[in-house]
């Protein structure tokens, strides 16, 4: 199931969106939402409310009604034993939001009021530069990790800007020193924002940053502003030299996973 989830650590919000036409028919589809759901929830360790976007869900046409009725009921009490205060669901049908047990709102609008924000946000589209940013929190190495789901290209300082907001919303999870590692497989920076970097650098300086290191160059010709490795083992190597990634963490097979 293809589910896309922002984290939003500051306000403590979840937010979700199916990337891609859904098809309910029966409970194992509910299961399947749930386990996609619950493997989401690797980093939350507080109480938090989610707002849903089910603008590509739908209920099948034989759909079995009452079994889904019943599995979603079965989520909603999964998901609370795992932090969740209120979900609210937005973009299904009058027939489907009889059957769901989370909240439902008419619009995107309504569905961020009623979680207690004034206004939604914009929507997220599929090559969003923020959507394509991903963050994996290596905590026992003190390590963050970063990639691009998709090519992404910094030449803005508006672009700049939305990496530093997902990276200081994910160090709320933080309490310790960390270096940040740099999958550069689809990642370029034009040399003009170069100087912008280091100024966001600067800033996590001060919320204990201590090395940042790439690996994989999206091509030769590119130049980055901060040391990158061609092999992902030689980057996490030199941090595990410096007693910040374990060895079992360097093997580069292991950054997929």
């Amino acid at each position: 199931m293809n589910i896309t989830f922002e984290h939003d650590y500051q306000q403590k919000i979840l937010s979700m969106r199916f990337a891609e036409p859904t098809v309910l028919g029966g409970d194992a589809d509910v299961m399947n939402w749930r386990q996609t759901w619950l493997g989401a929830l690797k980093s939350w360790h507080s109480p938090y409310k989610a707002v849903i976007d089910g603008s590509q869900l739908r209920l099948a046409l034989d759909a079995d009604k009452p079994a889904i009725q019943a599995a979603l009921k079965r989520m909603e009490k999964v998901l609370t034993g795992f932090f969740l205060k209120k979900a609210v669901i937005w973009g299904i049908d009058k027939e489907f939001s009889e059957l769901t047990p989370f909240e439902y709102a008419e619009s995107e609008e309504a569905a961020w009021e009623a979680i207690g924000l004034r206004k939604a946000r914009g929507p997220v589209e599929p090559g969003d530069f923020r959507s394509s940013i991903q963050l994996q929190n290596h905590f026992r190495q003190h390590v963050v990790e970063l990639s691009f789901a998709a090519d992404a290209v910094i030449d803005t300082k508006e672009k700049l800007q939305t990496l530093r907001s997902k990276l200081t919303n994910n160090l709320m999870q933080w309490h310790s020193a960390w270096s940040l590692l740099v999958d550069c497989s689809h990642l370029e920076i034009r040399p003009e924002l170069h100087p912008e970097w280091e100024l966001m650098l600067k800033f996590f300086r001060g919320f204990f940053l201590k090395e940042v290191l790439g690996y994989s160059p999206k091509s030769k010709e590119l130049t980055y502003p901060f040391q990158v490795y061609r092999a992902r083992h030689n980057a996490a190597g030199r941090l595990e030299a410096e007693g910040l990634f374990s060895g079992e963490d360097a093997d580069c097979q292991s950054r997929k996973s």
